[in-house]
């Protein structure tokens, strides 16, 4: 099984594990779109999905992310799964965040083949009381374990919807 495929499931898996609480132990489910930059080895725009699972029985948020980097020629994909910390700043504007976790990259280029490889995510963000959405911005730094160590820095914002 390779590294993609093994976060994948094991994702998928503290989902599946997070949907079945007791009804008493109310699970949260948000995701939506996001949109960024990355300023590091990249240096390209990225589009992906973001969601946040909170429940009662974890002190962090559990966030599983997927992007998609506009690499020309190539492509690179990344699946994530991070644990974000809220700061519990008493606020009705917005709350921030930190936090850290995996991500899987998926490097591909045309004349150069492909590569699978692990990374480090290092997340600080906010999300934003705004009616019914919940918007957030967020800069992630990314060490990403190749033949030669890439650094990935992104700024990105989203939308989170509640399921």
């Amino acid at each position: 099984m390779t590294r993609f495929s093994l976060l994948a499931a094991t994702l998928f898996l503290v989902v599946g594990l997070l949907g079945t609480a007791p009804a008493q132990a109310q699970t949260d489910f948000r995701l939506g779109p996001r949109l960024g930059a990355d300023f590091g080895d990249a240096d390209v725009l990225f589009i992906g999905a973001d969601a946040r699972i909170d429940t009662p029985a974890l002190p962090v948020t559990i966030n599983p992310t997927f992007d998609v980097y506009f690499i020309d020629p190539g492509s690179l994909v990344s699946i994530s799964g991070n644990a974000l910390f809220s700061f519990g700043v008493v606020n009705q504007v917005f709350d921030p965040y930190a936090g850290g976790g995996l991500g899987v990259y998926r490097f591909g280029f045309e004349n150069a083949g492909s590569s699978t490889d692990i990374g480090l995510n290092f997340i600080f963000g906010a999300e934003f009381e705004v009616g019914s959405l919940q918007p957030f911005a967020e800069a992630q730094v990314s060490p990403v374990f190749t033949e030669n160590t890439a650094t990935l820095f992104s700024l990105k914002g989203g939308v989170l919807f509640d399921l």
